[in-house]
């Protein structure tokens, strides 16, 4: 038979192909992401198919030519094996996959039937492919660590239907981001990865208030927390959430590291993320603009 229909081309591509997709993810291009995420998961239904049965996947349109060549006594003219949505079918048929709208949405995207015009769709299927990747796993036997490698604790933690949705979501982008700084340092000694990040540390080595007065609330930036992240420092970025004639609270708005790239644009999600910052209290908006200068517009 053809080595590309074997099971091993068929893991090796589905492995490839949902590596892609989770650098897709990490850089936000949901877009590539159901395009390499749909191809993984096609390959790893036809790898599970195979692996029971070559003929499995012929395709039985027309004549029975691929059910020869699949059987190694012809070879046939012009290679044709069924689509992802046949795949899944047939695994559906043998009880190996649940019935799952997420997963046709997937495919869907990747074939181009549905359009997710934002992005948003395709962003948050990636709970899809990791639980699909684990359930055909299953049927197979094998660890899943030796499909997604290095990807291994942002897929346990996308499927992990004990967190919240903000945790899942934030716990797979500090994983993401992480690998975002591996990358951008692989290859240079410790000592030069240390240097740059010092570097771009300096500004920020001490908790520098700024204030920001649009006419109507005041906006802090705190810098010098810890990146959950990374080795680096993260700016979290603080926000009036309350005020009376007292007094002003201030707490966590958002959080960003420029050296791994982590973004958490909630309250919600710096705390999902571990990092303890403790809320701001002033006596007064005017203690605000006095202790750290008043600012005008134009």
């Amino acid at each position: 038979m053809d080595d590309s229909l074997t099971f091993e081309s068929f893991w090796a591509g589905a492995k490839k192909s949902a590596h892609k997709a989770m650098d897709d993810h990490a850089r936000g291009e949901y877009d590539e992401f159901a395009l390499h995420a749909g191809v993984s998961v096609e390959r790893l239904c036809k790898a599970v198919l195979v692996s029971k049965n070559p003929i499995y996947i012929a395709e039985m349109k027309g004549s029975a030519e691929m059910l020869f060549h699949l059987g190694g006594h012809r070879v046939a003219s012009k290679v044709r094996t069924i689509g992802a949505a046949e795949a899944i079918a047939r695994l559906r048929t043998l009880n190996v996959l649940p019935v799952d709208r997420t997963l046709d949405l997937l495919i869907d995207l990747r074939n181009g039937v549905a359009h997710a015009s934002t992005g948003n769709q395709a962003k948050g299927l990636l709970s899809t492919l990791a639980a699909a990747v684990a359930a055909l796993h299953e049927e197979l036997d094998q660890p899943l660590n030796s499909f997604w490698e290095r990807w291994t604790e942002s897929a346990r933690v996308a499927i992990d239907q004990a967190a919240s949705k903000v945790h899942r979501d934030v716990q797979v982008r500090i994983s993401q981001a992480l690998h975002r700084f591996n990358d951008r340092f692989e290859g240079l000694p410790d000592e030069a990865r240390d240097l740059i990040v010092r570097a771009q540390m300096s500004p920020y080595n001490e908790e520098l208030p700024v204030t920001l007065d649009d006419g109507r609330r005041v906006v802090l930036r705190l810098v010098g927390t810890d990146c959950p992240a990374c080795t680096s420092k993260a700016s979290v970025f603080f926000d009036e959430q309350a005020e009376s004639p007292n007094a002003l609270l201030m707490v966590p708005r958002s959080l960003k590291c420029f050296t791994c790239g982590l973004t958490l644009d909630t309250l919600d999600e710096v705390h999902a993320s571990g990092v303890r910052v403790k809320p701001l209290m002033f006596p007064s908006r005017e203690y605000v603009a006095a202790e750290f200068g008043e600012t005008h517009q134009g």
